[in-house]
């Protein structure tokens, strides 16, 4: 893949690729971390997915020549590899195994969406966002003096978008959780406070 590609830098919140954009190019990521996230008509955004290093974006479009089905955004500095469709093409002629790898990673997602739609789109409002924030949490979250951070540039709308629910209403979950001590919020920040609590809490209300 190395061998095929170049390396690309990013600057923290820049729009890599949009979702409807013609697709030519397939990105690994080397170094920091993406955002990958849907709109729709009304203009509403949900968040998909954070990549980090190793994972591979754009292959669907690389594989069916269609167009972007997400936005991809760079959450903190990104260096990734540009490989064109073309040239995958004829590695994974070359190396089947690059194609299987690539299969089991489009597997993999369709579990973690199936995964995620359940639990983050059915039940109460506050079931699905105590879900979603142990999930960030659990997997981007950075450990800090207070707790553990998540600061991925993710406004309470975005948030609200990728659980199907108001802003309003995940304003008043906020709110819940911060009476309780359980999380902290800021600017397009969200530190958990107590994330065995935050886990106990979300249990109960399975």
């Amino acid at each position: 893949m190395r061998s095929a590609g170049t390396r690309r830098r990013f600057a923290p919140g820049a729009v890599i690729w949009s979702q409807g954009e013609p697709s030519q190019h397939v990105f690994v990521v080397l170094a920091g971390r993406i955002r990958v996230s849907t709109g729709s008509v009304a203009g509403r955004e949900a968040m998909v997915a954070i990549c980090g290093p190793g994972e591979i974006l754009g292959e669907l479009s690389a594989v069916d020549g269609r167009t972007r089905s997400a936005n991809v955004a760079a959450v903190d500095e990104v260096e990734a590899l540009v490989v064109p469709a073309a040239r995958l093409d004829r590695l994974c002629e070359q190396q089947p195994r690059i194609a299987w790898a690539m299969l089991r990673v489009l597997a993999d997602r369709l579990r973690q969406s199936d995964r995620r739609r359940g639990e983050y789109t059915d039940g109460p409002a506050a079931h699905r966002a105590v879900a979603l924030l142990l999930d960030l949490a659990e997997q981007y979250g950075q450990p800090v003096a207070a707790g553990v951070e998540i600061a991925l540039s993710i406004s309470q709308q975005q948030l609200a978008d990728t659980m199907a629910i108001s802003r309003e209403s995940l304003a008043r979950v906020l709110r819940e959780l911060r009476k309780r001590g359980l999380v902290d919020t800021g600017r397009q920040r969200i530190t958990v406070l107590d994330l065995e609590g935050l886990r106990e809490l979300g249990e109960h209300q399975a």
